[in-house]
């Protein structure tokens, strides 16, 4: 009699390896399908809306309040592409990993407030009372070190997502507060409730998931493509924090965010938060401004935004350009630099940090405010790190451009070096 023995364990796991590389690829196949299908609807069905009112609106030439109510249209729909863009790519850059982790010092404060505005304005416009409750938290450190552009990113999806899920008439309240404290760490507990929808209790173990939609008819309504909740998750866990959802059908939402920071130091010359009066009545009247742009069309609007408020504006059609205007100046012949990033022969970043390092009394001190079609978080720290103060994103606002130059040259008039305290942190 022969008997004959042989081990299979390792053919075994080769096979189970195949397997479940088969059913991973699957899946990943699955839910690429399912991006492109909903990719090109929620894009199709905006623009949709804008090619129909531009169609409409011609046939009304005469007609202002149709022109004026196919504008408005055309708004709200583009508004809703650029949404739709910017979390395809923050979602992309977050899955892919290919990001370089940045620390810099802030105040709560400011993010907070940044955060909060929009959606305030956005709320009143749907009837909702949106209530940010500062007395509800203590805030005995507010000036931190982390990264503010995550932070605001993650608590406009949040409240975002409250202020579209919540009906007419309906409130919501956001606070913070801390959580723990150590000698050098901080807790904070971000919470945003509403009593909106809500959503069921089977929906709740999926809402963390890419293109997860309770009612998917909801995308006929500009509500989303269902990657907030998923990019709020990736952000979360980025920051080494947590995220939680408390909801019920018909009832509300409770969305709740911990995460860690360092505790940071107050900015010398900090301007008083109580100076919003001053910064409200603050004119712009005669001030020279120098644009740097290579894009003609961004050049012209930018351009049109600035003078309409009573800025002369100077021109330069890349970085290298505007370094060499801005030397050849006399010290305060600017009083602020707008600049692209992406440009020809230098870039924006390299031509503020050309600017700041130059021998000459303004050259720490001039407001240089990015505006870039780079929206990533951690463009928006790359541009705090090269030295200038701000980061608007297109497509322009003017509100918008309005609002930070105010804050520039509000920092700039509390004290010597306020406006470039930030860079030389960075």
């Amino acid at each position: 009699m022969l008997c004959a023995i042989r081990s299979i364990s390792a053919a075994k796991k080769r096979e189970a390896s195949l397997l479940y590389q088969v059913a991973e690829a699957k899946k990943d196949a699955a839910l690429k399908s399912r991006f492109l299908s909903n990719m090109s609807h929620d894009i199709r069905t905006p623009m949709n809306g804008i090619i129909g009112m531009i169609d409409l609106a011609n046939h009304y030439p005469n007609d202002l309040e149709m022109q004026q109510k196919c504008r408005d249209q055309v708004l709200e729909s583009s508004k809703h592409l650029v949404s739709l863009v910017s979390n395809i790519l923050d979602m992309s850059k977050l899955e892919s990993g290919d990001i370089i982790e940045q620390e810099l010092d802030f105040d709560l404060t400011e993010v907070l407030s940044r955060a909060n505005t929009d959606k305030q304005i956005l709320a009143e416009e749907k009837n909702i009372d949106y209530v940010v409750d500062w007395k509800r938290g203590n805030l005995k450190h507010v000036y931190l070190v982390g990264n503010p552009a995550y932070l605001e990113r993650l608590l406009t999806i949040v409240a975002d997502n409250a202020v579209k899920f919540t009906e007419p008439g309906g409130t919501i309240h956001v606070w913070c507060w801390e959580k723990s404290v150590d000698d050098s760490h901080v807790m904070y507990e971000f919470v945003c409730e509403d009593n909106g929808i809500g959503m069921s209790e089977e929906f709740i173990s999926h809402a963390f998931e890419m293109f997860s939609q309770e009612n998917e008819t909801s995308r006929t309504k500009y509500e989303g493509a269902g990657l907030g909740l998923a990019i709020a998750k990736k952000i979360v866990e980025r920051m080494e924090g947590t995220i939680e959802i408390k909801s019920k059908k018909g009832s509300g939402t409770a969305v709740t965010m911990t995460l860690p920071f360092k505790i940071g130091q107050p900015e010398k010359n900090e301007i008083s938060k109580t100076d919003n009066g001053t910064r409200q009545e603050m004119s712009f009247e005669g001030m020279r401004a120098l644009i740097a742009e290579d894009n003609e069309l961004n050049m012209e609007i930018a351009k049109f935004m600035l003078e309409n408020n009573g800025i002369r504006v100077e021109c330069a059609a890349d970085g290298e350009e505007a370094v060499k205007k801005f030397e050849k100046a006399q010290p305060g012949y600017y009083d602020v630099i707008f600049m692209d990033i992406m440009m020809p022969n230098m870039n924006g970043w390299d031509a503020a940090r050309k600017i700041r390092s130059m021998k000459r009394t303004d050259a720490g001190t001039i407001p240089i405010i990015a505006m870039s079609a780079n929206a990533f978080s951690e463009d928006i720290i790359n541009s705090r790190i090269s030295g200038m103060n701000q980061h608007l994103t297109k497509p322009l606002e003017e509100a918008k451009i309005l609002a930070e130059l105010k804050e520039c040259l509000s920092r700039q008039e509390s004290g010597p070096g306020s406006a470039g305290s930030d860079q030389k942190k960075g």
